[in-house]
């Protein structure tokens, strides 16, 4: 049995420093795509090799993907079809499809998250297990033999998540969709992953519409981390640039937006409350690096 991990990867050194470091406790091959063009279709550079170089302990169990842009993103268009997360998407199949073909941005991130499948399917047996996660969702290695256990038990399973932003110990209050960050990554038997009947970027966004709560098991307990946004300073305004076409709200894209968060203790674009909480088991992988400035 091999574990694999699918994230894609936008330049964000420390959240990929601890999804490298837990991730080495127990997952075998750890697979990440990067695009040579943002989801709002700005050419950008390739980072990857760069940013995992003072890293070659962890060389053996990487696996680096790039996805050219040409012929598979495309440009934002002149009207775009926004997604609001207090609607969610109304009549889900109709609105995500919608939402695909109508926002440039969309399609891009679907794009990328898809492109697990033909990196995936042919490298992974029946017997193997395969995480879905974003590069900031990390799982605590310490539930790796539940978490496979459960996943062998019901063939996919979801888990909850503490949902941290800008630092390690600030945490948001609620978040869209599905509550406790669920149902966004996903962990599969290999035999589930390739016989899969959608493709990863619609199991999310679905999941996060509740469209798979009677469907997919979902861990009782918070099973690892979403650290978004880490080292704000240096990264949050390219984030949001990268996402800018995503969003009908243009105000926050924004140099201070982060700062204005801190400041109101709120993640304004879900009007979430933020607070400090220094009492949560966090990952062992922190032990291990220089954390240095993302404690609040």
């Amino acid at each position: 049995m091999k574990i694999f991990e699918y994230s894609p990867y936008f330049n964000e050194k420390k959240a990929l420093e601890i999804k490298l470091r837990e991730g080495a406790k127990w997952i075998d091959e750890l697979h990440f795509c990067e695009a040579d063009r943002t989801f709002s279709y700005e050419p950008k550079e390739l980072h990857f090799e760069r940013d995992t170089r003072p890293f070659p302990e962890h060389a053996a169990r990487i696996r680096h993907h790039v996805l050219s842009s040409e012929g598979s993103f495309r440009s934002p268009l002149a009207e775009q079809i926004y997604y609001d997360p207090s609607q969610g998407l109304k009549g889900f199949d109709r609105g995500y499809w919608a939402l695909l073909t109508g926002n440039g941005a969309y399609h891009n991130e679907a794009v990328q998250r898809n492109h697990a499948l033909p990196i995936l399917r042919d490298a992974v047996e029946d017997d193997d297990i395969v995480i879905l996660s974003d590069l900031d969702e990390i799982l605590d290695s310490r539930l790796a033999d539940r978490i496979v256990e459960e996943t062998r038990r019901h063939q996919i399973i979801t888990v909850k998540l503490h949902y941290s932003v800008f630092y390690l110990n600030l945490f948001t209050a609620s978040n869209h969709g599905v509550p406790n960050f669920s149902y966004r990554l996903y962990v599969l038997t290999g035999r589930y992953f390739r016989t899969l009947p959608f493709a990863p970027d619609y199991l999310r966004k679905r999941g996060i519409e509740g469209g798979f709560l009677s469907e997919i098991h979902c861990l009782d307990e918070p099973a690892g981390f979403h650290h978004s946004w880490l080292e704000h300073e240096r990264t949050a305004f390219k984030k949001l640039q990268a996402f800018a076409a995503n969003v009908e709200d243009q105000s926050i894209i924004d140099p201070d937006y982060a700062t204005k968060c801190l400041r109101d203790r709120r993640l304004h674009y879900l009007d979430a409350e933020l607070y400090v909480d220094n009492d949560k088991q966090f990952l062992r992988s922190l032990e291990e690096m220089d954390t240095t400035g993302l404690w609040i």
